[in-house]
């Protein structure tokens, strides 16, 4: 993110040093010829291939034009963005006189390009000592010396780390009343000293408190459902992260299609600004229809057909909606796996706090399970409550009543689970801990997500089942080296019996195989198995998943431009991990291994996957392969 903001910055200060061309020359550059070859001339401090490596241009060869790299050939912005790259490639290292030549020449019968860059680097440049000077608050001393304590005497000066460290102290200082505050450094390049001392100059200006906010637009909804997301509350010291909250705030309620906050044009004091809200309100009354590909645990690929309809504003902000679901299975057993007939209400404040309470009723009619062999149908009634903590952190625990009628069980099953045809009526306290800071959801390529539920069964809750169910997932997304992602996953789970309960219903039982967990089995193909193979249901699961993700070889660009907004990915990848009846078992023998490959199309809804795996033989496993096909990744 630095580096982006880096040649932004640049952008507005660095003048491109290109030649003027005849029109010969720009009816050349036009045809976008192949570019053959590079030539830097002047460099001293980095290499010639460090710097062939910071460039947009590339040099083609049968790889780029397989991919259909389109910097293998000149193109409009090559001009501007090869100076960019190499003027801050040095401008970041301590160069700051650095002045770059660029230009394309054509060579050769078939008008191929040379691209020729000559290089003045001049005088490498490092910090001295830095010093903050100016008027503001004595409090905030420490805090401000702490922020540019990241520039170390010695290291060499970057224009953009120091345009960063400017930044972050203007945001510090308007966080804490002080939005009108004037920073900036000024950097001694003149000195004899063994570095360059800079010198921040800070003047905070006056101490602001928010005024009076106005609401304009609030017809269907209650002006308090605005006003209770706002975080800006008149008196108090003006934060401009305060205002940033509000907005996210707005968003997330779902009342308001757009809004605009911002200060008002009237300014009766300058030291407390008034605020005007301005709302554009989304229907209260809705209707949806949903159709789609997805994926979930027992499934590697289904279609998802939904009908909704529901009102926004039911006693003021309250929200009720209702909704139809049908979810059919695709590939070899193709059928209908699950469906169900809900009536949700939401209190958005409970208790006056952010933390939106839902009483949920639900009907599932009878329908085959989609690992065991039986039928089975319920309703249930449920609370849950949510909590946000921060913006990464959220929180949730519910309660639920459900009561379960299981018919149709094979003699095997019967014998195994013993009471399990009939009628069953089930309690729980469940509750799920989820921390993500992934930078996107699709195609993560940094941060990490944590999730980890718990659900208690019977018990001191009563009930006709007594067990509890631990299930946990860590998974990091890092970028390994240029255009390679790593995605790695570690994922358990524990589920057991307690009281008079025999064993855990095998509908609530664990399952590992398929396309998000071990690949190269089937959907709740690995673990305990009876002896008519099909799944007993696991009390430990323990996964390893390691990929490597990267933009390949673009096939579909062949097919015209109508396919070229779909960018192909690969990826290869190792799963380990096993079912387990009990702690006995828990050894690295017991535990499958498969890996493979697989290719991805980047579609609006997501990637679309096909992945080939072979599971490795052992012991325990026979060798084996397998395709699947779903949508999203694995993890």
């Amino acid at each position: 993110m630095r580096r982006l903001w880096g040649i932004f910055f640049l952008v507005l200060f660095v003048q491109s040093s290109q030649a003027v061309v005849d029109k010969a020359r720009l009816r050349w550059a036009r045809t976008r010829p192949v570019i053959d070859s590079i030539a830097i001339e002047g460099n001293e401090h980095f290499g010639t291939a460090e710097i062939k490596g910071q460039l947009y241009s590339r040099v083609r060869n049968p790889w780029l034009w397989l991919k259909g790299d389109r910097r293998s050939r000149v193109q409009r912005e090559s001009y501007g963005r090869d100076t960019l790259e190499i003027k801050y490639l040095y401008l970041s290292n301590g160069f700051l006189g650095v002045q770059v030549e660029h230009a394309f020449e054509p060579i050769g019968k078939d008008s191929s390009a040379l691209v020729r860059i000559s290089i003045n680097e001049g005088r490498q440049l490092s910090y001295g000592k830095v010093d903050v000077k100016g008027g503001f608050p004595g409090e905030f001393g420490p805090n401000i010396l702490n922020i540019v304590q990241e520039l170390k005497p010695g290291d060499p000066i970057n224009p953009f780390e120091l345009s960063q460290v400017e930044t972050s102290i203007k945001t510090y200082l308007a966080n804490n009343g002080y939005p009108y505050a004037n920073v900036a450094y000024f950097v001694d390049t003149m000195a004899r000293l063994e570095g360059c001392p800079v010198t921040f100059e800070v003047l905070s200006d006056s101490l602001l408190h928010f005024g009076e906010i106005a609401i304009e637009g609030a017809d269907r909804f209650p002006e308090s459902a605005a006003r209770r997301e706002l975080k800006i509350v008149p008196g108090d010291i003006y934060r401009r992260e305060d205002v940033l909250e509000s907005q996210r705030r707005l968003f997330e309620c779902g009342y308001y299609s757009t809004f605009s906050l911002h200060q008002a044009d009237s300014v009766r004091d300058r030291l407390r600004p008034d605020f005007l809200l301005k709302l554009r309100e989304r229907k209260a009354w809705h209707i949806t229809f949903k159709a789609g590909a997805g994926q979930s645990e027992v499934r590697d690929l289904q279609w998802d057909l939904s009908g909704a309809f529901g009102q926004r504003n039911f006693l003021g902000s309250r929200r009720w909606d209702a909704l139809v679901d049908y979810s059919f299975a695709l590939g070899d057993e193709s059928r209908l796996i699950a469906n169900r007939y809900r009536l949700r209400f939401t209190e958005p404040w409970l208790l006056g706090i952010r933390m939106p309470l839902t009483l949920t009723g639900q009907v599932r009619p009878r329908i085959k399970d989609p690992v065991q062999e039986f039928y089975k149908r319920s309703w249930s009634v449920s609370a849950l409550i949510t909590k946000w903590f921060a913006r990464k952190l959220r929180v949730t625990f519910g309660t639920e009543y459900e009561f379960v009628k299981i018919t149709g069980a094979s003699d095997e099953i019967i014998e195994f689970a013993r009471t399990l045809e009939g009628n069953a009526a089930r309690r729980k306290l469940y509750g799920m801990f989820r921390r993500d800071s992934r930078n996107d959801l699709f195609i993560p390529t940094g941060g990490s997500l944590t999730e980890f539920s718990a659900d208690y069964y019977g018990g001191f809750l009563r009930g006709d089942d007594n067990f509890f169910k631990l299930q946990g997932s860590w998974s990091r997304y890092r970028r390994v080296w240029p255009g390679w992602i790593s995605a790695t996953r570690l994922r358990g789970g524990w589920a057991e019996e307690f009281g008079e309960t025999e064993s855990v219903p095998l509908d609530e039982a664990l399952y590992l195989g398929g396309a998000n967990t071990v690949r190269g089995f089937a959907q709740g193909g690995l673990g305990p198995m009876r002896d008519d193979g099909t799944p007993e249901g696991a009390q430990y699961t323990a996964v390893f998943n390691q990929e490597f993700r990267w933009k390949t070889v673009q096939i579909l660009r062949i097919f015209g431009r109508t396919f070229r907004s779909f960018p192909l990915w690969q990826s290869v990848f190792i799963d380990v991990g096993n079912g387990l009846r009990n702690k006995e078992e828990i050894r690295f023998d017991n535990f499958a291994v498969a890996y493979g490959t697989g290719v991805q199309i980047m579609s609006p809804a997501g990637p679309i996957r096909i992945d080939y795996a072979q599971v490795l033989k052992t012991d325990h496993f026979d060798f084996a392969s397998r395709w699947h096909f779903t949508i999203l990744y694995a993890f």
